[in-house]
C-alpha cells in the first residue's frame, strides 16, 4: 500500500428489481451508507451504483478494468443485491455437479463469476500483482442454518518482493468475502442492515489499520456466527475465496 492513491471502491446497491418474484431489499440503502462511510475513511475513492440494470452493470466494470490503475493500491468492488445458487449437472453423467453464483442486476441474473473474472491480470494489467478485493451481500440459496449447539470448548491453532520481471497466475491477488456458504440465505436487520456489511463495517472502522485483511474477515465472522435471527434462532456464516500472495494490510 505504497501508490499515490488507495484505489476505485466501486458499491453496486442494488434496492428495486424489475422482476415481481423479487421484493425490494430497503436494508440495501444502510449497507450502502456504511460501506462508503467506512471506505472513504481507507481512502478510497468511493462510486456508488444504484439500481443497474445487467447492459450497464457491464459497461460500469468494462470501464472500470480500461482505467489506468498504475498509480493505485488496490481495488474493492461491493455488491449488494439478492442472489441464488444455479447447480449445472456434468455433460458426462457422472452425477458431479458444478456450482454456478448468480446474483441479480434490475432486470436478470448473472454469473458473479464474470465480475472478477474481468479484472484478471491478463484483461487489467495495472491492477495486476495488486488487491482485488470483492465483497458479496447476496444469498446462495435458500436453506436455513439451523445452528449447532457444542457441548464442550476447545480451540485449534495453526501455525521479497522485487523490480525485476516474473510472471504470476492471472487469477492471483483475488479475496472474494460472501457473506454465506453455497445454498443458504442470509439475513440482515432493519435498523442495521446486513449482519454481514455491518460487522464488516465495525471491524474496519476498528481495526483495519492493525490487522491484515484476512485476520480481520476472521474476525468478521466470528461476530456473525454469533448473531441469531429473532425468532428461528437461526445462524449464518461467512464464506472467503483467496488467492492473495501476499498479506494484505491497509
Amino acid at each position: 500500500m505504497s501508490h499515490a492513491h488507495r484505489g476505485l471502491a466501486m458499491i453496486f446497491s442494488h434496492e428495486k428489481f424489475n422482476m415481481k418474484d423479487l421484493p425490494s431489499r430497503p436494508e440495501t440503502v444502510i449497507d450502502c451508507n456504511n460501506l462508503s462511510r467506512v471506505l472513504k475513511k481507507l481512502d478510497f475513492d468511493v462510486q456508488i451504483y444504484k439500481d443497474l440494470c445487467y447492459k450497464n452493470l457491464r459497461k460500469t466494470i468494462i470501464k472500470a478494468v480500461a482505467m489506468d490503475h498504475s498509480n493505485n493500491d488496490c481495488i474493492f468492488v461491493a455488491i449488494l443485491t439478492h442472489g441464488k445458487i444455479k447447480d449445472i449437472c456434468a455433460s458426462d453423467n457422472s452425477h458431479a455437479y458444478d456450482i454456478k453464483n448468480e446474483v441479480y442486476a434490475s432486470d436478470r441474473s448473472y454469473e458473479l463469476e464474470s465480475i472478477w473474472e474481468s479484472f484478471s491480470a491478463d484483461k487489467c494489467p495495472t491492477l495486476a500483482g495488486k488487491p482485488k478485493i470483492f465483497i458479496v451481500q447476496a444469498s446462495r440459496g435458500n436453506l436455513r442454518d439451523p445452528g449447532y449447539v457444542v457441548r464442550s470448548k476447545g480451540h485449534i491453532e495453526t501455525d521479497g518482493d522485487s523490480e525485476s520481471s516474473y510472471r504470476i497466475p492471472t487469477m492471483a491477488d483475488f479475496l472474494v468475502a460472501f457473506c454465506t456458504v453455497p445454498k443458504y440465505r442470509s439475513w440482515s436487520n432493519t435498523l442495521k442492515g446486513s449482519w454481514f456489511i455491518y460487522n464488516l463495517c465495525d471491524e474496519l472502522e476498528a481495526n483495519a489499520h492493525s490487522m491484515d485483511m484476512l485476520s480481520l474477515l476472521t474476525f468478521v465472522s466470528q461476530r456473525v456466527a454469533n448473531c441469531e435471527s429473532d425468532e428461528t434462532q437461526e445462524k449464518q456464516i461467512l464464506c472467503v475465496m483467496s488467492t492473495l500472495t501476499r498479506v494484505l494490510e491497509f
